[in-house]
């Protein structure tokens, strides 16, 4: 029978972004120049003015969707799922749907430095060699940003962006449904244990954030030729920082464990020392001495 979809206007956010139910069943994003423009709820909109539609066909989606407009505005958000859904179609890049927070966030928090004027170089080290295709991706999200938001981030930005999806990629189910990425799973497990201890990216902590993860990567590449750094350290630094950083200390512990018994693998005591060194950067852990413990 075919037809017209049929679109119904269910709340507006601005003038060019507006939820719509969908033949009465399910709902959706659109955007078009004045698509919302002295609509109500109930109004019907002409598909030919959407320009941009974004499906929220399972309840994560919307939940995901309505998390995140609680603290950013919406056409940021609308931008960072442009950007995911350009890089699944166009590269065919399979992502981890944390990236849909992530992403966001980041570029959120990007957006905020550069309008206060307070927007600083990314330390992140370039390894466009190393990623082509998450820096393609990146240089096209850098269009996108500064075309749909109206700004101008640094061309240094695609460093940061670039290593969002280096650490969101997913595994390509329909072609190896029995393989996973081990990058994909050392990420699942680094971003376990954040959570259980409420470690999450923001402003002071990003660079220190994105170095760690740029270890993790590292790390995955010495792990799959099996050359972990060798070098000898010092036999007291372990216990020293266990008393000088604790909470470091067990939160690498936890990481190392949680990999060696998911990807079947020993670490040795160096990486432990290198993940509570990126760990402390990251939560800023006041010292300790042992005169206090």
């Amino acid at each position: 029978m075919g037809g017209i979809i049929l679109l119904v206007v269910n709340r507006v956010y601005n003038n060019n972004t507006v939820l719509v139910d969908v033949d009465k069943n399910k709902q959706a994003i659109i955007q078009g120049r004045g698509v919302g423009f002295q609509r109500r709820r109930g109004d019907e909109v002409l598909p030919a003015s959407v320009e941009r539609i974004f499906y929220l066909d399972t309840d994560e989606a919307r939940h995901r969707f309505g998390s995140l407009l609680k603290d950013v505005p919406i056409d940021i958000t609308m931008t960072s799922f442009s950007i995911i859904e350009m890089a699944k179609k166009t590269y065919h890049y399979p992502l981890l749907d944390y990236i849909y927070v992530t992403l966001t966030d980041h570029i959120s928090q990007t957006y905020k430095h550069l309008m206060a004027g307070k927007y600083e170089k990314s330390t992140v080290p370039d390894i466009r060699e190393r990623y082509p295709t998450e820096y393609k991706i990146a240089d096209k999200a850098l269009q996108m940003i500064n075309h749909d938001l109206n700004v101008h981030f640094p061309n240094d930005a695609t460093k940061a962006l670039a290593l969002h999806f280096i650490n969101a990629r997913g595994t390509e189910q329909e072609d190896h449904p029995k393989e996973e990425n081990p990058s994909t799973r050392v990420n699942e497990v680094v971003q376990s244990v954040f959570k259980e201890y409420g470690i999450t990216r923001n402003i002071t902590n990003q660079n220190y954030f994105d170095r760690l993860m740029i270890h993790l990567q590292y790390l995955v590449e010495r792990l799959q030729t099996n050359e972990q750094d060798k070098r000898l350290l010092s036999q007291d630094i372990e216990s020293d920082f266990q008393k000088l950083y604790p909470k470091s200390f067990e939160i690498a512990n936890e990481i190392t464990d949680k990999l060696q018994s998911s990807l079947h693998i020993t670490l040795n005591d160096n990486e432990l020392v290198y993940f509570i060194i990126h760990i402390q950067r990251l939560i800023q852990e006041s010292e300790t001495t042992s005169s206090n413990s």
